[in-house]
């Protein structure tokens, strides 16, 4: 269970690390227990996804409760389809002895991704078509992409274009297999 030192560390090494410094590297526990631990996260932030998955909910869903269990099956494989990726990426770099911490701070990343998105949410939920939280969204997306690439090279001690197909490939899992997959689960309908 994480308890409240390691939370508040985390959170303090998220602080550095959405400011770009290497600093937080020390922040987090690196061990195998504290990889393991780090997916408890996954029901820490699920309230976030779950307000996100009904507001989703438009008319190509004809049931909305099979929806959610569609994106919930999907949510599962998230947690698990990239750290699994990266414990495959770390023996193919050599780098299995780093790789307990990348996932750690993999995982403690999605919590930092659920502060900044918060108020998209709550700009989607008053408005659809905002074309300030669209933007905001894209903006954030790229920010994303770079911080986690950010994190890798960090973590595993790896080029720059290393991490840089680390992060296509956990982007391009995302957007077209397991939010798809999760989509058409769920009884979506897609043109």
């Amino acid at each position: 269970m994480i308890g409240r030192a390691e939370f508040r560390l985390g959170c303090r090494g998220l602080a550095y690390l959405a400011r770009f410094d290497a600093q937080f590297l020390r922040f987090f526990d690196r061990s195998s227990a504290g990889a393991l631990r780090s997916f408890q996260l996954a029901l820490l932030v699920l309230p976030f996804y779950l307000v996100q998955f009904w507001l989703e909910i438009d008319g190509d869903v004809p049931d909305a409760a099979r929806y959610i269990a569609g994106r919930m099956v999907g949510y599962a494989y998230n947690w698990i389809t990239f750290p699994l990726i990266l414990i495959f990426a770390g023996r193919l770099l050599e780098r299995d002895a780093d790789m307990p911490g990348c996932i750690t701070m993999y995982n403690w990343l999605s919590l930092l991704w659920v502060a900044f998105q918060l108020p998209l949410l709550v700009l989607f939920a008053i408005d659809r078509d905002s074309s300030v939280a669209i933007a905001l969204s894209y903006l954030f997306l790229l920010y994303s992409i770079v911080l986690e690439g950010f994190l890798f090279v960090r973590a595993l001690r790896i080029p720059a274009w290393q991490a840089a197909i680390l992060v296509v490939v956990d982007v391009a899992i995302n957007i077209y297999v397991i939010g798809p997959f999760s989509r058409v689960l769920g009884g979506a309908t897609f043109p």
